[in-house]
């Protein structure tokens, strides 16, 4: 999934409006305080917040949650509306990341379903 994400954020337009929720997610705080309250250097935040550098997906989280969005908000803001690029695995590993999410009943769950789509 963060395969995807980078991708996203290498599409024209992404960085600025990954930049304009940062700025959001700023508000009336200083870059330094900013930077502070996210946990990380000002060089980052300062970068973000003219479109520069990628954030982690811990960084990008942060600033999701400061910005008063949730994760899948943000992906689908910073991808233009188009978010089902995030949710479009290419291969197991990355649906196993998603299910590793879901408690262990769920899981179970899920296996159960696999196997039943695999039956038939």
């Amino acid at each position: 999934m963060w395969l995807a994400i980078r991708q996203i954020l290498m599409e024209e337009g992404s960085r600025e409006r990954l930049a304009k929720i940062v700025n959001k997610a700023k508000g009336e705080r200083s870059q330094s305080q900013f930077a502070m309250d996210l946990g990380v250097s000002l060089g980052a935040a300062q970068n973000w917040l003219k479109g520069q550098g990628m954030p982690s997906a811990k960084n990008l989280e942060k600033i999701a949650t400061a910005a008063g969005m949730s994760l899948e908000e943000l992906f689908s803001e910073i991808s233009g509306g188009e978010s089902e690029k995030i949710y479009s695995p290419k291969v197991a590993e990355d649906v196993l990341q998603i299910a590793k999410k879901l408690d262990k009943e769920q899981r179970a769950r899920l296996v159960r379903l696999l196997f039943d789509d695999l039956l038939n």
